[in-house]
């Protein structure tokens, strides 16, 4: 129940006549509250009243004081206004004026005792101290400007006295040689690089260059980036080197460039600007650190420098140097620092002449820019990554081919080796029974003997070896650089564990290293060796070619032909080279073959198709009687034909090459045959129609080229007598007859030595027909001779080996 308006009560009566208890109730409630809101303005009120008196009361109190100071201050000032003081003032001020001279002459023997103090500091401080190396080079620094300032100090120096004045100019002249040593000694702390190394120190040489040229923030980076720069163009100079470059000069190269660029990062653009500011928060002479130089006695002469130099602060632009300017230096440094070092290392690489050591080289310094590479930020290391590929890859290119090019050496050799042909000496080979082989000393170890019979059952004489030993030094190259190709493509490129990368970088890194960098390299190996085996190839056939017609050229084909076979015997298993040489064996058997045929038939037309009478006619079985065995000469035919393949040698007899020999000497053989049967027949019908007397001539003739043979073959073979000089002509037919037996006989036996395939072709198979007309025998005649021929090859096959 909302309480009545009290306002409107005039007295306590009305509460109680007009009201309900309730109401009252509520109306002394209500009226309980408005009693204590009054009582508490009521108490606000007095309490602002008496603050405001208190601060009038201390008001007052201060006027008093202020009153009394003023009052204190008046008196003192009248009482230094008196005429006792007045005078004392003005003796004193005499006096001072007076000692101005003395106390100059003071100051400048202060100034130049504490100038020649600071040269020795900075001269010491350079030498060495108990101080980190970044610490001395600022104090040095702050050393220098203070002799700087000294001398400034001196003006002109014409009116001083002899002495100071030879002080102060040595100074002034000694002050560019500290300058300098100052300087050289900042650039050398900021070449150094490696891990023992702290940024601070090259902090510090920038603070203390800043100081030694009053350079600001920007020229400061500008003069570290030039100094990084030239000592990356050092370590490529060759002629700054008393040794040659290598790998550390290529390293240390790579450091300077991933460490500048880290480096210009950790500095800028805070650091650099805070270690500047930092010079210039107080005084030169209240720096600790110079008030702490002994050798100086500052407490001394401090007094006596003027306040140009007691109050210099340095100045120095800390601020002209922002993020963005620092980033556009260092991305121009970093341009060109880059073709620098691909430059450096280009050129680092063409004084390399060995493949093992530029891979070396490769994988030292792709590992060294995948650890360290990465770490600068804004900066793509796979730009770098390829162009250091692209200069070690075209290196290694020239290199290749460089080496594979000396396969010419060996086409120069055989060359060579033609062109001071001597017939006999040259081509001369080592028996394997000879007195050399037998009494050689085997206590050496068997490689030796090995290496001895095989050189001499393969022809290898010192013309051969020659070539050899240059294809096999160049083979052995070839192989060394195959087998670090194969190790390129082994190779792991990981970052170190310390580096977390992504799997796409790794793989994509190990696909350009590991493939295709080796893949480039072994398809340039393979076309330059395929160019290489088809120039020795050509060269060789041209040099077959010019000697074709030779007299030696029997000799040569052996020669040619023992090379080709060696060089064929350790090809690199290349599709393009596998028929190298081939084109030339044709003619080169042919040679070899007409080589070895040409003393054995010249031998065989001598002495035996000019005989007259058959050998061992005494010896023929059958009905009618038919040869058994083949005439001496054709045996002997057949076993010089052995021995003078065996004198050119037993490595030469391939297959192919015995195949040509048949085809060749089968040509011979049936045209020197032929022409000896067209001879009989011409003689024949002479003989039939001239009467006696040729037939006397033709006999006599015959006995005396054959007389030796015939006196071996009759004690062998039986007795034949010869016949009289006036043998009737019916008997000479006789005779004739049974020498184109027998000669059926032997073209039967060498067809089985010779081999269907040169038997059957078709001037063979008319000059056998030939000789069968002359006989008069019978097809069945025939069939016997063959079955005869047959059997005997089959029993004698064995001594003729290489024909078998």
């Amino acid at each position: 129940m909302a309480a009545p308006d009290t306002s409107t009560f005039t007295s306590s009566a009305q509460v109680f006549t007009a009201h309900t208890l309730p109401q009252i109730r509520a109306i002394h409630k209500s009226l309980h509250v408005q009693i204590d809101e009054k009582s508490a303005r009521l108490r606000t009120q007095v309490g602002n009243s008496y603050r405001e008196l208190l601060g009038t009361a201390d008001s007052i109190v201060r006027m008093r004081e202020d009153m009394l100071a003023t009052q204190d201050v008046l008196g003192r000032m009248g009482g230094m206004c008196g005429r006792t003081v007045v005078g004392a003032k003005i003796s004193g001020l005499g006096k001072f004026r007076g000692g101005e001279d003395a106390e100059v002459n003071m100051s400048q023997v202060a100034r130049v005792k504490l100038l020649n103090a600071c040269g020795l500091a900075v001269g010491k401080l350079l030498k060495g101290g108990p101080e980190g190396r970044g610490d001395r080079l600022v104090l040095a620094a702050k050393v220098l400007v203070l002799k700087r300032l000294l001398v400034s100090s001196f003006g002109t120096i014409d009116n001083t006295e002899e002495g100071i004045r030879a002080a102060v100019e040595g100074a002034r002249k000694s002050l560019n040689s500290l300058r300098r040593r100052l300087l050289r000694a900042v650039e050398k702390v900021l070449e150094k690089i490696g891990d023992e190394v702290d940024r601070n120190d090259i902090l510090k040489a920038l603070t203390a260059y800043s100081l030694a040229s009053s350079s600001g923030a920007r020229d400061v980076l500008r003069h570290f980036l030039s100094v990084r720069a030239e000592a990356m163009t050092y370590e490529f100079d060759l002629e700054a080197h008393e040794k040659e470059r290598g790998a550390q000069n290529v390293l240390k190269g790579l450091d300077l460039y991933t460490r500048t660029l880290l480096d210009v990062q950790f500095l800028v653009p805070s650091k650099l600007s805070d270690a500047l500011l930092r010079l210039k928060k107080q005084h030169l002479l209240a720096d600790e650190s110079i008030q702490g130089l002994e050798g100086l006695r500052l407490d001394i002469y401090e007094k006596w420098c003027g306040d140009e130099i007691q109050y210099f602060t340095p100045f120095i632009r800390h601020d002209d140097l922002d993020g963005k300017q620092a980033k556009e230096m260092l991305t121009s440094w970093a341009k060109k620092g880059g073709e620098t070092l691909l430059q450096g290392l280009q050129g680092t690489l063409e004084h390399v002449p060995e493949f093992k050591t530029i891979v070396d080289l490769r994988t030292s310094i792709l590992q060294h820019w995948i650890r360290d590479g990465g770490k600068a930020r804004g900066f793509d290391p796979s730009v770098m990554l390829n162009g250091l590929r692209h200069v070690i890859d075209e290196r290694l290119l020239q290199i290749l081919e460089a080496k594979v090019a000396k396969l010419k050496l060996v086409g120069s050799e055989v060359t060579a080796t033609l062109e001071a042909w001597q017939p006999g000496t040259t081509d001369q080979c080592r028996s394997l029974w000879d007195e050399e082989m037998l009494d050689m000393d085997v206590s050496g170890g068997p490689n030796r003997v090995t290496r001895e019979i095989t050189s001499r059952l393969y022809g290898r004489n010192d013309a051969v070896a020659r070539v050899v030993t240059s294809y096999e030094s160049w083979h052995h190259l070839v192989d060394s650089v195959g087998d670090l190709i194969n190790q390129l493509k082994r190779q792991r490129w990981d970052n170190d564990v310390e580096e977390i990368e992504d799997e796409e970088v790794i793989a994509e890194r190990q696909e350009l290293l590991s493939k295709d960098d080796p893949e480039l390299l072994q398809k340039k190996l393979d076309e330059t060796v395929e160019e290489a085996f088809s120039g020795l190839n050509e060269h060789i056939s041209t040099a077959w070619t010019s000697r074709l017609d030779s007299i030696d050229n029997g000799p040569i084909a052996m020669y040619i032909l023992r090379v080709l076979r060696d060089i064929r015997g350790r090809l690199p298993k290349l599709e393009g080279i596998s028929s190298f040489g081939l084109e030339s064996v044709p003619s080169l058997h042919e040679k070899l073959a007409a080589h070895v045929s040409v003393s054995p038939l010249e031998e065989f037309v001598s002495t035996t198709l000019t005989r007259r009478r058959v050998v061992g006619r005494a010896l023929w079985e059958g009905e009618p009687a038919l040869p058994a065995q083949p005439s001496p000469g054709t045996f002997k035919l057949l076993r010089s034909l052995i021995l003078s393949m065996g004198n050119a040698g037993l490595d030469l007899w391939t297959p192919t090459a015995v195949k040509v020999l048949k085809q060749t000497f089968s040509k011979q053989l049936a045209e020197v045959w032929r022409k000896e049967l067209n001879s009989e027949v011409v003689d024949g019908d002479e003989t039939t129609g001239g009467g006696e007397n040729a037939a006397e001539e033709k006999t006599s003739t015959e006995n005396k080229t054959s007389t030796e043979e015939e006196s071996n073959s009759t004690e062998t073979t039986g007795i034949v007598e010869d016949t009289p000089g006036n043998e009737e002509i019916p008997q000479q037919n006789s005779e004739n007859k049974d020498i184109f037996i027998q000669w059926l006989y032997d073209i039967h036996l060498l067809q089985q030595c010779l081999g269907a395939e040169v038997s059957s072709e078709e001037t063979f198979k008319a000059f056998v027909e030939d000789v069968f007309k002359k006989t008069g025998l019978e097809s069945s005649a025939k069939d016997r001779l063959t079955k005869a021929s047959q059997d005997y090859w089959k029993r004698t096959s064995l001594l003729f080996g290489l024909l078998a």
